[in-house]
């Protein structure tokens, strides 16, 4: 399944490459994808996909991060210099760079639209386009990868859109402590604002995260594309977990991300905000770890009192109220989600992935109580 991802990615920015709607398109692979026993390494599950497509455009190219190292951000960065000497005499503040993940799928109105708003939005110098989830076309994938696509792209047009927009104008109290960040792809960074806090973050695991934040905390606005990043979901429960724990130890990071900023002197908002701010961030993982406790804890209660022949009516509306949230979003038909899945089946999906995400907060817990920052292995898609 690796193969045709990495295959698909190939074949995918190769045909944007020959758009000529970016200047430059980097694929970066790393040493720790090396080959699995009987397989290619991506690196070389690259070449053989560049090899079958024949000739390359110019402003298409592949880098090898040879150096193992703890987080992303240094795969990002080395492409941020290579970029640097691609494009000058360049000025910083006229190069954009843009982040996606190995099976992002942008639309490529994305470039267009993104030239459109630097125009009309001088100052901002980070922008995050929404996303769908969608379910891999690639092995097989069940309910919960279903429910996980429709709770991820509600969220991200739903609470993210919202709280962008509360957050983005920046002139009061309850808009600069708006919770949102960057996502780690579907974002664009102008080269003079990575120049300005030294490069993509690597001093904590997340860098989507924690770009975002010190924009937040640097009190600069992050613009919101509405053209879609199409990216998968996880396929299976196991790779959710993992997925999912790994985000909500980077969600616990906050705290670190403000004293970074103070130490480097671009912390721009007083004490009582950067608290404010990092307590509705903390509540987000926690609210989410505690819910799907307590839903479980109000189903075994009325499971025991209808037991016992006592009624379990208001311990059944608790359990109606907290399961709201996953069914709402799961009876959405998004147009861009092609599955054919009755209703039903998308309730039952949603509610299962909710639950396994509330779950993955408690190992994200014990990681960050260890402080450990390492991010997965390898990525579960």
């Amino acid at each position: 399944m690796e193969q045709d991802l990495a295959a698909d990615t190939v074949r995918f920015w190769h045909g944007i490459a020959q758009l000529e709607v970016v200047d430059r398109i980097f694929l970066v692979t790393t040493a720790k994808e090396s080959a699995d026993a009987g397989q290619l390494a991506t690196r070389d599950l690259v070449g053989a996909e560049l090899a079958q497509l024949g000739q390359i455009p110019d402003r298409f190219e592949v880098l090898h991060c040879e150096q193992p190292a703890q987080y992303r951000a240094a795969q990002l960065n080395m492409a941020v210099e290579h970029a640097r000497e691609r494009l000058t005499p360049a000025s910083a503040d006229s190069v954009w760079v843009g982040v996606y993940n190995a099976d992002s799928r942008p639309d490529p109105r994305t470039f267009t639209e993104l030239r459109q708003r630097t125009t009309a939005e001088p100052d901002t110098r980070l922008f995050q386009q929404l996303v769908d989830y969608i379910v891999p076309s690639r092995g097989p994938t069940g309910l919960v990868a279903i429910g996980n696509a429709q709770l991820q792209t509600w969220w991200t047009r739903s609470h993210y859109a919202a709280r962008n927009a509360r957050g983005h104008s920046g002139r009061t109290v309850w808009s600069r402590t708006s919770p949102y960040s960057t996502f780690g792809h579907g974002e664009f960074a102008r080269l003079d604002f990575l120049d300005h806090i030294g490069g993509f973050p690597d001093f904590a695991y997340a860098d989507g995260l924690l770009l975002g934040w010190i924009c937040r905390l640097a009190a600069e606005p992050i613009g919101l594309l509405a053209s879609r990043d199409v990216a998968e979901v996880p396929r299976s429960a196991a790779d959710l977990v993992l997925q999912q724990t790994a985000w909500l130890r980077g969600l616990l990071n906050f705290d670190a991300t403000a004293e970074w900023c103070r130490q480097q002197g671009i912390l721009r908002l007083p004490d009582g905000e950067v608290r404010l701010l990092h307590a509705q961030h903390l509540a987000i993982p926690v609210g989410w770890g505690l819910s799907t406790l307590a839903v479980a804890t109000a189903l075994t209660s009325a499971a025991c009192r209808m037991r016992r022949g006592r009624t379990a009516a208001y311990h059944l509306a608790v359990v109606t109220a907290l399961a709201a949230y996953p069914m709402i979003p799961a009876l959405v038909p998004f147009r861009e989600h092609p599955y054919g899945i009755a209703a039903g089946r998308r309730v039952l999906g949603a509610c299962a992935s909710w639950s396994i995400e509330g779950l993955a907060f408690w190992p994200a817990l014990r990681s960050h109580l260890a402080r450990d920052q390492q991010a997965p292995a390898k990525t579960p898609r």
